[in-house]
């Protein structure tokens, strides 16, 4: 590790972290100078009473609460304009986020319109070839946002991206910039107990995903990759039981450490395909993101191998296996065994086509994925060359 190099790294404002930290919410509201908050979160969340904890807090604040739960679980162009003439009349002055990446990745969205003028799709990236642009930048910070997770796997709570989608063009669009990042995150294990086991698994292997990904793509990051280690020996360590056991504090406290750990880490370190083809196949599926990235992790992993053999042999020991003795070849062979095995275990190693995804729909796949492989091909540990080896990876989970 030559400490020579230059690197970059934004760290988040603030992390609250710990069980029954969101009533400390309005707390810190306050703290933020608001006296008008806008609840966001989803009809679910809200009918089942998981924001009614933070709702009092604020309210006990002596802070006027404005509730929108009517935050849709693949978030639109449309439900965000709405979210924003909502805020502006009930004139808010901060939002508070609470829910999956949904919820989050729109409020970060509303922030953006807030702030800026124009159209949401004018800021989103325009994902083809190299030159992933938006046709604007964001220029300032529309709100101020808490944002409190409900599950284990986005972190979004830490990044300072969005996604989302647009029915005219079938394309989730992402927006990205730092001003976008919430204010505070505070994360409050407490609040994922009510996870059902199939999304702790989907959200669970997209951190892990997140970290691995992260480590093996290229460049000079050290804290990053610090941060995705870490993460992907807590995943490893704790997701099998909080998938097991909803209700273990313990293990769903790790998770969701590990998760905003995963988030900080990624948002530094980057991304490579494991995400592209979760991001296509999520554009014409619309299958939950955390399963898709978990049915092609395992395959994008073993077509990586032959570029990141020594860093998938480190990954062996992060995911606590035992390499003491071993050729880096067999160690990364362990780590390989190691995705695979954690995937069965979380059910999450159904074929593609057990979802009725088409073979006609894995050739449009992979011709998108192509078109838009430039910039994680340069950083990756291997880029594509041709929509068939792009294709071949797709058969590989189909």
């Amino acid at each position: 590790m030559d400490w020579t190099n230059m690197f970059q790294f934004r760290a988040p404002a603030r992390i609250v972290f710990g069980p029954d930290s969101s009533e400390k919410v309005g707390e810190i509201a306050r703290e933020l100078g608001s006296k008008a908050p806008l609840v966001m979160t989803d009809p679910s969340l809200h009918r089942i009473g998981v924001t009614a904890g933070v709702e009092k807090s604020l309210r006990e604040a002596g802070l006027r609460v404005e509730v929108f739960a009517e935050v849709m679980t693949e978030p639109t162009l449309t439900s965000v304009e709405s979210a924003v003439a909502f805020f502006r009349e009930r004139g808010c002055d901060l939002i508070v986020a609470i829910g999956g990446g949904s919820s989050i990745d729109s409020a970060k969205a509303v922030s953006l319109l807030l702030g800026n003028e124009g159209k949401l799709s004018e800021y989103q990236q325009r994902r083809v070839g190299a030159e992933w642009r938006a046709e604007r930048k964001v220029q300032r910070r529309g709100a101020e946002i808490i944002a409190i997770p409900t599950t284990a796997g986005t972190g979004s709570e830490v990044t300072s991206g969005c996604g989302v989608f647009d029915p005219a063009t079938g394309i989730k669009g992402w927006a990205g910039d730092p001003l976008l990042r919430p204010s505070v995150a505070v994360c409050d294990p407490v609040l994922t107990l009510s996870m059902p086991p199939r999304v702790t698994a989907d959200t669970g292997m997209d951190a892990l995903s997140q970290s691995i990904e992260c480590y093996l793509n290229g460049g000079f990051k050290p804290f990053a990759d610090a941060l995705a280690l870490t993460a992907i020996e807590v995943i490893a360590q704790n997701l099998p039981r909080a998938f097991a056991n909803g209700n273990d504090l313990a293990a769903r406290s790790a998770m969701l450490g590990a998760a905003t750990m995963a988030g900080v880490a990624f948002s530094n370190g980057g991304l490579i395909h494991v995400h592209t083809y979760a991001e296509v196949l999520g554009d014409l599926t619309h299958l939950p993101h955390g399963r898709l990235i978990g049915l092609m992790l395992p395959h994008v992993l073993e077509w990586s191998r032959i570029g990141c053999v020594e860093k998938l042999a480190t990954l062996a020991r992060a995911l606590g296996e035992k390499v003491d003795g071993l050729s880096a070849a067999d160690a990364a062979e362990r780590a390989l065994g190691a995705v695979r095995r954690l995937a069965a275990d979380l059910e999450i190693d159904e074929p593609l086509r057990s979802h009725r995804v088409s073979e006609e729909t894995l050739r449009v796949a992979a011709e998108r994925v192509y078109s838009q492989h430039a910039a994680r091909s340069a950083t990756s540990p291997r880029g594509f060359r041709s929509v068939d080896e792009v294709l071949e990876v797709l058969q590989k989970a189909y």
